[in-house]
């Protein structure tokens, strides 16, 4: 997208946004309280002074979440998790604020009227506004027309990217001298970095007024996003994204960790648990427990709790294949969850010795262990789970695939989805728990 295409849908966002933080609280609150000004006006003057504070914690916690950016590639995904992102923060800060003040004179009913239909509202929009730029751009407006200086296996994959994708906003225009300079903003340099013909590409956008862009080549088989870091000055790249390494989404996943296996404890595994082992005491399977060492965050050794499921010969009874089917023997590992060993959802934790075979067939096994293991998974929910996923190579391979995804694409929606995904299939159809999708 051209610059000042992206500045002009950034200043119609902030506008928009504005008119909405005023006209949707002056609606609020003309329906709550009708004219606030002759009924009560102590209350007025305190809710101008709240209409203040939101509108300058939204313009702050937006420009820090991204929620007034437009770029190239942007998506509606994007664009949810950033609005996501400054809502949480915009309320953290009302809320410590409003507590500070001892506001007790706002009304709840207002307060959760209002900033439900003002996020719903700032959603809507601007998904829709996404959707339009993008169907502009594969139309071939807004584009960025760029040229590549060089050749290598990467930069060819972004020409054709280019064409496949024309949605994404960039445009190949040729090479540097056959192209026609008011049609480019971009050079693409694939020389190596400090080549002579590198220098001669850079001296080529500088004189042209193009904006230089170097891109290395990382070979015909890379597939994954380069992520630069700089270590003062020092550029470093890395090839996957780590959402969870943000301290704000690690701390995001936490409470909400927090919040779910307290929740859990208190209203079904405070009996399901002792039922269950009651149960299976009455069944013969003996002892109904049994405590199992595995490798967690950082292949850090840890001890879940488990119910018993299978006895020293390998054998179980109906109920404990029941429990193993539903899932629920893992159940007494929400205080692993409690205790911050583990989450409600990320890739399952394994034996040391099933690490080392798994790791051996999949080169990139331990890249789930960027991440807190998990009660369930996005293997879980797609039906890879248990030994049954190492019958074979092909689903060893889709389970671990699976864990990597959710590690490099983590967000709260995947996290709930996930969780939502679980407790249907295992309230109306565990066995779609096990089949191998």
């Amino acid at each position: 997208m051209q610059n000042q295409s992206s500045q002009i849908f950034r200043l119609g966002t902030l506008l928009i946004d504005a008119v909405l933080l005023v006209a949707l609280f002056a609606m609020m609150g003309w329906w709550r309280f009708d004219d606030l000004r002759i009924s009560n006006p102590e209350y007025y003057n305190y809710y101008l002074q709240l209409l203040v504070l939101t509108v300058v914690s939204w313009y702050a916690a937006g420009r820090w979440a991204g929620m007034f950016t437009y770029t190239s590639g942007l998506e509606q995904r994007n664009v949810t998790a950033n609005l996501f992102r400054g809502a949480l923060v915009q309320f953290a800060i009302l809320a410590i604020i409003v507590v500070g003040l001892k506001g007790y004179y706002y009304s709840r009913f207002f307060l959760a009227s209002y900033f439900i239909s003002l996020y719903a509202l700032a959603l809507i929009y601007r998904l829709i506004f996404v959707q339009f730029l993008r169907n502009q751009m594969a139309h071939g407006r807004w584009q960025r027309g760029f040229v590549v200086s060089g050749a290598n296996l990467t930069s060819q994959a972004l020409i054709e990217l280019s064409a496949l994708r024309p949605d994404l906003g960039w445009r190949y225009e040729g090479a540097p001298e056959s192209a026609h300079a008011d049609n480019v903003q971009d050079l693409i340099c694939a020389h190596t970095a400090g080549s002579q013909a590198y220098e001669q590409a850079l001296e080529q956008a500088q004189h042209n007024g193009w904006r230089f862009r170097y891109l290395p080549e990382m070979g015909a088989q890379y597939a994954g996003e380069m992520h630069l870091e700089s270590l003062e000055g020092i550029p470093l790249f890395s090839q996957r994204s780590e959402p969870l390494a943000n301290w704000a989404n690690s701390l995001l996943k936490r409470i909400l960790d927090l919040v779910l296996s307290v929740f859990f404890l208190l209203t079904v595994a405070s009996w399901l648990v002792p039922l269950c082992s009651l149960l299976l005491v009455f069944s013969g399977a003996g002892k109904p427990w049994f405590i199992q060492e595995r490798e967690g965050q950082e292949g850090q050794s840890f001890y879940v709790l488990k119910l018993r499921t299978m006895n020293e010969k390998g054998a179980s009874n109906y109920l404990q294949r029941w429990l193993r089917k539903s899932g629920l023997d893992e159940l007494p590992q929400l205080i692993n969850v409690l205790f911050g060993q583990m989450s409600m959802v990320g890739p399952r934790p394994h034996t040391a010795g099933d690490g080392v075979q798994y790791a051996s067939k999949a080169a990139s096994y331990k890249i789930r262990h960027w991440a807190k293991p998990g009660l369930t998974g996005l293997a879980q929910v797609r039906g890879l789970r248990g030994g049954e996923s190492a019958q074979s190579d092909e689903l060893l391979e889709a389970r671990i695939r699976a864990d990597v995804y959710y590690v490099e694409h983590w967000s709260i929606f995947l996290d709930l989805r996930i969780l939502l995904e679980t407790a249907i299939r295992t309230l109306f159809a565990p066995s779609s728990l096990h089949t191998h999708q």
